[in-house]
């Protein structure tokens, strides 16, 4: 696997190591930080491994997970993308940043990282994230970055960003 680590200004993502997912399932656990993304999940010891070697190392070439640290080092939250599919270049959108450190603008400065790799180095074309309708603060969040927000499903709050919206989006950032 390449180890890929994307600098910001404040935070950098990377994928985990394989000791790191301790983290992982104490962020997964959190009430506090998964309640509006469908609640708590924890991963026994038994699948982590087989979780680890889809996700991280070596992947299985349709998702890709990375841990957000801040400029101390310490995790902070999670992004991803997950099932990649070849023939229409799509993926789904995963983040989550522990509830204690919300509100410094890791989010959107981690998804920003993880879109450029995305979109300009692994060869993506369209990422969507079918947020939960109860989720206003994610709704939020990801339409002020940019995403637009396709009706056509209403069992969600399904948001879609295009390599080229992202493209326009990150010459604005560049060049401001």
């Amino acid at each position: 696997m390449k180890r890929i680590t994307k600098k910001g200004k404040n935070i950098y993502i990377r994928p985990p190591k394989y000791e790191e997912t301790a983290y992982i399932n104490k962020l997964w656990s959190d009430v506090d930080t998964t309640g509006e993304v469908g609640g708590p999940f924890f991963l026994p010891e038994e699948k982590v491994s087989s979780w680890f070697q889809k996700m991280v190392d070596p992947t299985d070439g349709h998702n890709f997970y990375c841990l957000i640290f801040n400029n101390k080092d310490e995790p902070v939250g999670e992004v991803s993308f997950h099932r990649f599919d070849d023939s229409t270049k799509t993926a789904e959108l995963n983040i989550k940043i522990e509830r204690i450190h919300r509100g410094k603008g890791y989010a959107k400065e981690a998804l920003f990282l993880l879109l450029d790799y995305y979109f300009n180095e692994f060869g993506g074309e369209i990422m969507i994230d079918p947020v939960l309708l109860s989720n206003k603060r994610a709704q939020k969040m990801l339409l002020s970055f940019g995403f637009e927000h396709d009706p056509s499903n209403k069992e969600v709050f399904l948001l879609k960003m295009t390599k080229d919206m992202f493209n326009k989006i990150k010459d604005g950032i560049l060049h401001t």
